[in-house]
């Protein structure tokens, strides 16, 4: 198999240099991309990954040309192969990408969490531009390195988390920097997830479906039986696999705060959880509270993430017999509160709601905005040298975001209060808990 399809020990030590270095480069590129599409070419996109997100975020690319699908499970790509017969069909992704290279610019990546990493980075390291679902990867090792490899090959990146590209995301963050509710000391978050099994012990096996290389599905992961209570939906719970319900959801309700608050660097987190089966599964529910300390100008704020039964106190400014949404987020400022009662950021209002009625005088908008609103868009847009680099793109912000993220993973399976050290990529107090940063392969 090829080298940059599943990392070792060795290569990870290799590129932990790397790593360290992005951590401390400029948010921006300092040199132009690479493999642009120009003079009005179509993308060429190989998919990888075809049922369910990976169907949309292939759909997202019908005005490109489609050159090849990519699924460990045929079946689950039967509508794509309709729709794209003259598309080369594939289950290994190393193997699509080592016989098309040459044919290939762009590839989105639409599997389960722990297979991420390994085929971003091979794609990466091939010169293509990625588009790839949230999260970015499967720990905050692997994101660190991806950061690294991107700015090095000078790609067009964009992580799958589609509210970053809508216009609340951005009025919360204009909103918050003009000082709109002061400044934000807490910030609470909360998600309806997990609608899969957490707190559970691993289902019983059950033979493996035709139509599925089981092999190629566990890739890097361990080697495990098939149950139809992993595959093809509930390998989220399951750590092996997912990153629970705070990994699936917290890059799309935490984004507008990361990115508002610039929650990067160390930080104090602790979890208290319910049905935790914590080697096997993610816990049935959980509160997990960050406390940042000064960012620069920054003041301190704590954020709490609440998931499964789990839910914040409701704001007196919501009103009498309020009820809160299946996902959503306040900000509490020591001059108001700013709520958001979608899960992608997309309707940001200040409460009480006289105060939303009354506030004409807005700040200036100083975000570009996205066509549309459209990810997707933004993203070939970028790779054809027609627009600017993603929001969501992996050096500048999807990658810390998503680190930002997994702490809380971190803390939920450390099962005590950790201190973290960015900059040297450890649990100062606790290094037990740094065995979950990175993770062994398993080749295959």
């Amino acid at each position: 198999m090829p080298a940059t399809a599943c990392p070792t020990r060795r290569r990870f030590l290799q590129t932990a240099s790397l790593a360290a270095a992005a951590s401390l480069a400029p948010r921006a590129f300092a040199a132009p991309f690479r493999n642009l599409v120009t003079g009005g070419r179509k993308l060429r996109v190989a998919c990888i990954g075809l049922g369910g997100k990976g169907q949309s975020d292939s759909l997202a690319c019908a005005s490109e040309e489609i050159v090849a699908l990519c699924d460990v499970d045929f079946e689950r790509g039967r509508e794509l192969f309709y729709r794209y017969p003259q598309a080369a069909r594939y289950r290994d992704y190393r193997q699509m990408l080592a016989e098309m290279g040459d044919r290939i610019d762009a590839v989105t990546i639409s599997t389960p969490d722990h297979t991420h990493f390994s085929a971003t980075l091979m794609a990466i390291e091939l010169g293509k531009h990625v588009y790839v679902q949230k999260p970015l990867t499967h720990t905050i090792g692997e994101a660190r390195i991806l950061k690294a490899a991107a700015a090095k090959a000078r790609v067009v990146t964009q992580m799958g988390n589609q509210g970053h590209a809508n216009e609340g995301t951005r009025l919360t963050k204009e909103w918050i920097e003009a000082g709109v509710i002061g400044t934000v000391r807490e910030v609470h978050a909360w998600t309806n997830r997990p609608i899969w099994p957490q707190g559970v012990p691993l289902p019983e096996p059950a033979p493996v479906p035709k139509t599925l290389d089981w092999n190629l599905w566990l890739g890097v992961a361990p080697e495990n039986p098939y149950s139809p209570g992993i595959a093809p939906f509930n390998w989220r719970g399951f750590w092996d696999y997912g990153c629970g319900a705070l990994g699936d959801m917290g890059c799309h309700i935490l984004d507008a705060a990361f990115w508002a608050l610039d929650l990067r660097g160390d930080a104090t987190l602790s979890a208290v959880s319910e049905g935790d089966h914590s080697d096997v599964s993610a816990p049935r529910s959980s509160v997990v509270t960050y406390q940042f300390p000064c960012r620069g100008k920054r003041a301190p704020v704590k954020i709490v993430w609440y998931d499964g039964e789990k839910r914040p106190p409701t704001p007196p400014e919501l009103g009498p017999g309020a009820k809160l949404p299946e996902g959503g987020v306040f900000f509490l400022g020591d001059r108001g509160v700013l709520y958001n009662s979608d899960t992608y950021g997309a309707s940001p209002r200040l409460l009480p709601e006289e105060r939303m009625s009354a506030f004409t005088d807005r700040p200036k908008k100083t975000i570009p905005r996205i066509p549309k609103s459209n990810p997707h868009l933004e993203w070939i847009r970028a790779c054809k040298g027609e627009g600017p680099n993603p929001g969501s793109n992996i050096v500048d912000h999807s990658a810390d975001l998503t680190e930002m993220v997994l702490l809380g993973n971190l803390a939920l399976r450390a099962g005590q209060t950790i201190e973290w050290d960015s900059a040297r990529l450890r649990c100062t107090n606790l290094p037990a808990a740094d065995r979950f940063i990175h993770k062994s392969y398993r080749l295959f």
